[in-house]
């Protein structure tokens, strides 16, 4: 079951350990969210998740050595999340099994469970406005031949930010549709079909897997079972960079650079090169 972005006043107050009136303090401070609750009354409810954060700075005033051990673990950070939960041998995704997922909804609808909790924005995410490319990207693209993938998007990433004046609106929907359009960017580099307006696993089949059509299920899936990244080196630069204000494009271009390490992303080219070192089964001695 999906856990419930919202509380109830009472609710909020008693997760928080304070009174309904310091409560209410609260939000006329703008610490807390809070919107009608709908019908004819006058309830509201309260947003989960800026009760948590504020749950948070208290616990690190109270006890800030706790709070710091909670956060870095023996150098490996350690956060709650309400996106991921690992229990009894599945994986979920905001309470849906992410098997299940993979099996049943394309990528876009997971990256939109995961930016916005519904699965329905996707339809809204993935179909509006593409920016382009800056022009300088046609005369520097003959020169990126001999670069990796990822060194590609470095290049490419900042061209079309120049081109996305409203990847600088920060608030969580707008945060939303800008990372549905770096995904655009991002595919389109990588096929050399860009702008896409395809879906993200069938434009991939066809650039990488033209003759077999059923290659975009199996891309489908593997995109959807990696979709949460952890907390490695580069999704927690991502996130250091993020909680500076950046925009969006900022973000995914640390968060790449961290990837290239070779003890990260960079160990793959590593092992795709032994595979090629070694050739064919039949060569490899045993």
């Amino acid at each position: 079951m999906v856990k419930s972005r919202y509380l109830t006043a009472q609710e909020a107050a008693e997760e928080l350990g304070v009174s309904l009136p310091t409560l209410y303090a609260y939000v006329s401070r703008g610490l807390i969210h809070s919107e009608s609750a709908g019908g004819s009354g006058r309830n509201r409810r309260y947003h989960l998740e800026d009760i948590e954060k504020l749950k948070a700075r208290k616990e690190v005033r109270r006890n800030p050595t706790a709070a710091a051990d909670s956060a870095l673990h023996w150098g490996a950070p350690v956060i709650e999340t309400a996106i991921t939960l690992i229990e009894d041998g599945h994986l979920y995704y905001r309470g849906l099994d992410a098997i299940d997922l993979a099996k049943s909804h394309s990528v876009e609808e997971v990256a939109a469970l995961i930016w916005t909790g519904h699965i329905e924005d996707a339809e809204i995410l993935f179909h509006g406005h593409i920016p382009e490319i800056s022009p300088i990207w046609e005369t520097i693209c003959p020169h990126l031949d001999g670069l990796t993938p990822l060194e590609r998007l470095q290049v490419a990433l900042p061209l079309a930010a120049a081109n996305d004046l409203a990847a600088y609106d920060l608030r969580p929907s707008a945060v939303a549709q800008t990372g549905a359009r770096i995904l655009a960017v991002i595919v389109g580099v990588l096929t050399g079909q860009y702008p896409t307006r395809t879906d993200i696993a069938r434009t991939l089949q066809a650039a990488w897997a033209p003759n077999d059509p059923l290659a975009a299920h199996l891309l489908n899936a593997a995109l959807v079972v990696c979709a949460d990244h952890e907390l490695n080196v580069s999704s927690f630069t991502a996130r250091c960079v993020a909680s500076g204000g950046s925009t969006p494009y900022a973000v995914v271009i640390a968060g790449l650079a961290a990837l290239q390490g070779a003890k990260h992303g960079g160990l793959t080219e590593r092992v795709e090169a032994f595979f090629r070192e070694a050739g064919t089964p039949d060569s490899v001695r045993p």
